[in-house]
């Protein structure tokens, strides 16, 4: 059983059949990381949305499998649940990506400084501008990549961090490598940090390399 503060709807790369995408639970909140093309009907399929008081939806950039359903989900609660949901994102074309695609401005609240969140500018296409980011939750301090082709940004967060969510893939390019990055990823692992790995791209390969040290998402 995962004790992983964040739990997850889908954990597979761009091309895979179920987008990144996380969630949590508190209370009668609920935070959900990224919205790809997949992501809105699991959504429909897992949540009673009018449990909720408050729906925050993180975007850390604007590729389709994290944010290609972000419209229709603002849509839904708007309509269907008469919920205004709260997206974050640092991202700076956001607000012109839902105007291109139909959400209306009074159906969200978008805002890009939180107390709890802190975004962190990484490097992952040169087409868009991408972010990670550090978030308290409760008493715990989580780390997450987003999609990255470096650590470099996120090194200085580590050691305040109790959880490390990062993007691998079997080859690379604009992602994370895992045979390049376990060794870090072990060193950061011996020094007290959870490490989970998530949107895969060969979760068959990558479980062989990982042999168990770390929890595949």
């Amino acid at each position: 059983m995962s004790n992983s503060t964040l739990k997850f709807l889908g954990s597979d790369s761009g091309f895979g059949d179920n987008n990144n995408s996380a969630y949590i639970e508190i209370d009668n909140k609920l935070i959900i990381i990224d919205c790809g093309i997949t992501v809105f009907n699991n959504l429909k399929k897992k949540f009673n949305f009018n449990k909720y008081k408050d729906i925050k939806v993180i975007i850390t950039h604007l590729h389709n499998d994290h944010a290609g359903s972000l419209s229709q989900f603002i849509l839904y609660l708007w309509h269907i649940f008469n919920k205004k949901a709260k997206v974050l994102s640092a991202c700076k074309n956001i607000k012109e990506y839902l105007k291109i695609t139909g959400t209306p401005d009074e159906a969200y609240t978008l805002v890009n400084i939180d107390t709890n969140i802190q975004f962190i500018e990484t490097e992952h296409v040169k087409e868009l501008d991408c972010y990670g980011f550090q978030l308290k939750i409760n008493d715990k301090t989580i780390l997450y990549t987003g999609d990255t082709k470096t650590l470099n940004p996120f090194l200085p967060y580590i050691k305040n961090s109790n959880e490390l969510y990062v993007d691998v893939s079997k080859n690379g390019g604009v992602h994370l490598k895992f045979d390049d990055i376990v060794q870090d990823l072990q060193k950061i692992k011996q020094n007290g940090t959870d490490v989970y790995l998530m949107h895969i791209d060969d979760k068959e390969y990558i479980a062989k390399k990982s042999n168990g040290e770390f929890e595949i998402k």
